[in-house]
């Protein structure tokens, strides 16, 4: 039930709580103190573009909708895999380019060592 709560609203109810009781008191401030009720607007949609922000920032934290721990290990899992496997692929590569390198070298010293005749 959490979790459900968590994707569809971002925080925790009791965070969620707070979030709002302290913005209405700032906004109730601001507008008391000014005594404008463009200020008091504005300050209510700086709390909701908060909340938003927040919302946004901890939904896109969440692990992926219907995939359980063991599931998202796996999935990491399988990525590092992966990623190993295209790092042997590179070395193996790296390895045919060095071993070229040095046939090429070693012709070319034992080119050097030859006497030229003339």
């Amino acid at each position: 039930m959490m979790d459900g709560w968590k994707r569809a609203f971002g925080l925790h109810p009791v965070d969620m709580f707070i979030h709002f009781l302290a913005g209405g008191f700032i906004v109730g401030a601001m507008a008391e103190a000014s005594r404008n009720d463009a200020v008091a607007l504005l300050a209510t949609g700086a709390l909701f573009l908060t909340y938003a922000w927040r919302r946004q920032r901890a939904v896109a934290a969440l692990p992926a909708a219907g995939m359980s721990s063991g599931e998202v290990k796996l999935a990491e899992l399988d990525a590092q895999a992966e990623e190993l496997h295209e790092m042997r692929t590179r070395m193996l590569e790296l390895e045919e380019r060095l071993d070229f390198t040095e046939r090429l070298l070693a012709q070319q010293r034992v080119s050097e060592q030859l006497p030229r005749g003339g």
